[in-house]
């Protein structure tokens, strides 16, 4: 008898995906501003934010992974700081948010497609916007 996920050779195949989580420009400015010690990890300015996630999604699509993102939100980080217990948040919570059992809105695949609009919200097309942005040298992320 068959179960499912189980092969006769008796082997499991898993779908695995990469998480990547930007900040739109409006809530990575109240991030930096709430939290100005988080800008050594997100990026001390919203283009050298965008640069680093593009750069980010482009090493784990070459890696083989699928790579969804997600917007974060400053308040919704704080409200995960405090079921963390976490008064000031260090690179571990930027890691581990969000809790992907309370996210309520859909993840974006990425990359979109070249005349799609950008993931960052700014409303230019993707190949004018964030994808010039990463495709550079990635070893050089700033």
């Amino acid at each position: 008898m068959s179960e499912a996920g189980w092969s006769p050779a008796g082997t499991y195949q898993y779908a695995t995906a990469a998480l990547s989580v930007f900040w739109p420009e409006e809530q990575f400015h109240i991030l930096v501003t709430r939290w100005p010690h988080l800008a050594a990890h997100v990026g001390a300015t919203w283009d050298e934010h965008r640069c680093r996630v593009e750069r980010h999604c482009a090493i784990l699509e070459q890696q083989g992974l699928p790579v969804q993102q997600l917007p974060g939100d400053a308040d919704g980080f704080a409200a995960f700081m405090t079921a963390r217990k976490a008064t000031t948040p260090r690179e571990d919570d930027l890691n581990a948010y969000p809790d992907l059992r309370t996210v309520t809105i859909p993840m974006t695949a990425w990359p979109p497609a070249r005349p799609a609009p950008c993931w960052c919200g700014s409303g230019r097309k993707y190949k004018q916007c964030c994808r010039r942005l990463g495709l550079g040298a990635w070893t050089a992320v700033p």
